[in-house]
């Protein structure tokens, strides 16, 4: 750690000394292994082109950029979540071409619903985010797909350890028109020391391993879209999940079965006024008839429906956004058990955004943003209204090969009804939440000093959150919303990447502290559950003979599962290694994944999987436009 903290300090020696004498329309696209940074009249977003080679779900993508968490409860296609600078993962917005994925009712979206086959680049805004998109209480991921294919026919497919096997095919029909399908399926039987299990004589200590029971998944996919004179898609999703027990009887017959679907209907992207109506059906149903996950016997179906208006103009230096949103929630349980439970929620929201231009003599950038919202949430005998202001304004100027900038402003967010009513499985509600709210700020540089260091940035953020929504569990694995009356974030992010000798290398790391300041003695001063203190990310790529070849590193520590931090998390070590090249048109990597064979425990109770391997293909061998 001595040696990181050093050549940390070198690198923002660098970035302090980058010249100031060159032009600032000479600074160069910050570009290095596919990830650019730009200059967003919001602030700065970070751009990562999508590869389905190098990536086998969006997760992986986003899991080697500093400041992004990404937790998962198990193998391919089981639920796993994104969160920012210390955030939770309901905390973050993420959005298809700029439309919310959640039901707007239930959990955050899963990233393993999402296929790399039809995304061109992933939009990361962890500042201020365009008023246009909406941000979540710790920023915003937003997937962009492709508006044109890289050729008339594309596919990708994979298969890998533990039952793993993916397929997807895309086909350019005409200059308008796009149809996508594909499906995913893996059974997630891979070994793990279980402290759970029953005991055994012959294994008093439980460290024996064993393989791990109901944790198959399913997914399938289709899309067709048409850019004409309207842009018009229609999504389809059916994602079918055996859920474990802690226990890990073969015998238990637990799952969730969701059916999603979408249409959306909006203006050109090169017209003055842009318009979208979106709408989304989702039904769930969740089995569960012998209470073996903790929560009593269930066999419940929810259905969310989920319709959103958004109006936005650009003037020269305004932009103003209209939106109006639409919730509804049903859930029943068909053993009769628990009473049917209905919510609805109205909202309508107004936005400006003002920017200046660098004004002299400093040439600063100014730009300053405004969103108020209502909502008016009705919940079986619980009606309640709230009203949000969210003020914002950053600062930014390039000086030489260098941006600096600075952000700061309020956000709010409202309790979705998975947090407040409860749901499926080994999560209670808590009715009694309030919406929570975010003071944050962050400032910092980016630069390309040269050509072995290519880019470095370096940034200082924190947060001051008020009614903190959080998710804690207890001993046996139950989860329940809590609010924290006050809780304080702060952190340094840096980001670095070059070439040298033949090598292409990035490394990253964040470092953070989160903290309860609340009244209650058992918890002030602790660390707040789920957020890591210390991460590190590291890759290296070499090509030789026609392939490349590269090496991957991650390290997370310092997470607590409960608010009291009795229930800590064992840190997470990963190690990747992988080779892809190219047969003609064909494209292949074949990579090996998690060489130390650690079932980190990023959910509590809920092990991911160890060593594996994965073989990729696609076609055509490339999908960059470069």
């Amino acid at each position: 750690m001595a040696r990181y903290l050093l050549f940390c300090r070198y690198l923002v020696i660098l970035a302090l000394w980058a010249p100031a004498s060159l032009r600032a329309d000479d600074t160069p696209t910050i570009t290095v292994q596919g990830q650019r940074t730009e200059l967003h009249p919001s602030g700065v977003v970070i751009e990562v082109p999508v590869d389905p080679l190098a990536a086998a779900d969006v997760g992986d993508l986003l899991s080697a950029l500093p400041g992004v968490q990404v937790r998962s409860s198990g193998g391919l296609g089981s639920y796993s979540e994104a969160s920012l600078r210390g955030s939770s993962g309901r905390q973050v917005r993420l959005l298809l071409d700029g439309l919310p994925l959640d039901t707007g009712g239930g959990e955050a979206s899963s990233l393993s619903l999402i296929s790399p086959l039809m995304l061109e680049q992933v939009e990361v805004y962890k500042g201020r985010v365009p008023i246009d998109l909406g941000s979540g209480l710790a920023g915003t991921i937003n997937l962009r797909s492709r508006s044109i294919l890289p050729a008339p026919l594309t596919a990708s497919a994979s298969i890998g350890s533990f039952g793993q096997r993916q397929l997807g095919v895309a086909a350019q029909l005409s200059s308008a028109v796009q149809l996508a399908a594909g499906t995913q399926a893996a059974d997630n039987e891979y070994d793990y020391v279980n402290p759970f299990r029953a005991f055994d004589p012959t294994d008093p200590d439980r460290a024996r391993a064993e393989s791990r029971k109901n944790a198959g998944t399913e997914q399938h996919f289709a899309l067709l879209r048409y850019n004409g004179f309207a842009r018009v898609s229609a999504q389809v999703q059916h994602d079918r999940q055996q859920l474990p027990t802690r226990s890990n009887f073969a015998t238990t017959r637990t799952g969730l079965d969701t059916r999603s679907y979408a249409l959306s209907v909006a203006t050109p992207q090169d017209r003055r006024w842009q318009g979208v109506l979106s709408h989304r059906d989702t039904r769930e149903r969740f089995r569960d008839p012998a209470s073996e996950l903790g929560l009593g016997a269930q066999d419940s179906t929810d259905h969310t429906q989920r319709s959103l208006l958004r109006l936005s103009r650009q003037f020269e230096a305004l932009q103003i956004a209209s939106t109006a949103e639409y919730t509804d929630y049903r859930s029943r349980d068909r053993l009769g058990n628990s009473p049917t439970a209905t919510a609805r929620r109205v909202g309508l929201s107004q936005g400006l955004e003002y920017r200046t231009g660098p004004r002299l003599p400093l040439e600063i950038d100014l730009n300053a943003g405004l969103n108020a919202a209502w909502s008016q949430e009705d919940a079986d005998s619980q009606h309640q209204d709230e009203w949000i202001v969210e003020p914002a304004a950053g600062v930014s100027r390039r000086i030489g090969r260098c941006l600096a900038m600075a952000n700061l402003g309020q956000r709010e967010r409202l309790p979705t009804f998975f947090e407040r009513y409860g749901d499926r499985g080994l999560f209670r509600g808590n009715p009694e939440l309030e919406p929570e709210r975010a003071n944050f700020a962050d400032a910092g540089a980016r630069c390309t000093p040269g050509s072995v260091l290519q880019r470095i940035e370096l940034t200082v953020f924190g947060q001051d959150l008020r009614d903190a929504i959080s998710p804690v569990f207890s001993a046996q694995g139950v989860g329940r919303s809590i609010n924290t009356a006050r809780a304080r974030i702060v952190g340094i992010e840096l980001g670095s990447g070059g070439r040298w000798a033949g090598f292409d290398w990035q490394l990253g790391g964040t470092w953070q502290h989160s903290e309860d300041r609340g009244d209650i003695r058992a918890t002030r001063g602790r660390q707040l559950p789920g957020r890591f203190e210390t991460q590190i990310t590291a890759r290296v790529a070499r090509p030789w003979r026609g392939a490349v070849f590269h090496y991957a590193f991650g390290f997370e520590s310092g997470q607590f599962y409960d608010s009291a931090n009795l229930l800590k998390a064992e840190p997470l070590r990963r190690h990747d290694v992988g080779v892809r090249g190219s047969l003609r048109a064909l494209g292949w990597s074949l990579q090996a994944l998690n060489l130390r064979d650690d079932n980190a425990e990023q959910f509590n109770g809920f092990p991911t999987p160890g060593r594996q391997l994965l073989l990729s293909l696609t076609y055509p061998q490339s999908f960059s436009k470069e």
